[in-house]
């Protein structure tokens, strides 16, 4: 066996405890029964979500991407 450290907010170890100890595991069995199914699986046993970002046409195309947009000549007009 081997010993693995990590940081956790209190609040969320607290109630996390105090519902792992009512179904009867302690933090230890919690956390093997939770790496054994990442190992089976090959995944995280549940779906993340994934962060779409948007990015403002200033943020691509620069600040001052409107200049000169009147000088350009297009077919729609």
């Amino acid at each position: 066996m081997e010993t693995l450290t990590v940081n956790i907010d209190g609040n969320l170890k607290k109630e996390v405890g105090r519902i792992i100890e009512e179904i009867g595991l302690d933090f230890t069995s919690a956390i093997n029964i939770y790496f054994r199914r990442i190992e089976k699986s090959q995944r995280i046993p549940f779906e993340l979500p994934t962060a779409v970002q948007y990015f403002t046409a200033e943020e691509v195309m620069g600040e001052n991407w409107r200049d000169g947009l009147d000088e350009i000549e297009d077919e729609w007009e």
